[in-house]
């Protein structure tokens, strides 16, 4: 199971908001003279960044699925979706064997036509 799957992101997007959090934490922690001050200021901001991530979350898998959706009924959506268009190409399978016995039988036709003179060429002006 793949993390886009699991969380809507992928590794590039998770990587990147988790070192922005990181830099920001950093900062915040570093920038006060008051260790509390830097500590409730990095608790904010990790705060923050989860629900920034929650919300990240949501949007992209509303837009991998359909809304409500978890990821294993996207999964069975999905599979449902693919059973739906291999019915589809056998039925097509069938329609292209038909066609090629309606071409045989043809051909067997104009052959046997052919051969008892029936066919007359038509010259073009």
């Amino acid at each position: 199971m793949s993390l886009k799957s699991m969380l809507g992101l992928d590794w590039f997007d998770l990587v990147l908001h988790l070192g922005i959090t990181g830099v920001l934490v950093a900062a915040a922690i570093n920038g006060f003279p008051k260790p509390s001050e830097g500590e409730t200021t990095a608790s904010l901001i990790a705060t923050v960044s989860l629900v920034l991530l929650g919300v990240r979350r949501h949007f992209a898998v509303r837009k991998l699925g359909k809304p409500g959706n978890t990821t294993g009924e996207m999964a069975a959506e999905r599979l449902s979706e693919l059973e739906q268009r291999v019915a589809d190409l056998e039925g097509v399978d069938a329609r292209v064997a038909e066609l090629e016995e309606r071409l045989d039988f043809t051909e067997r036709l104009l052959a046997r036509a052919g051969e008892r003179g029936d066919l007359v060429e038509r010259k073009s002006p």
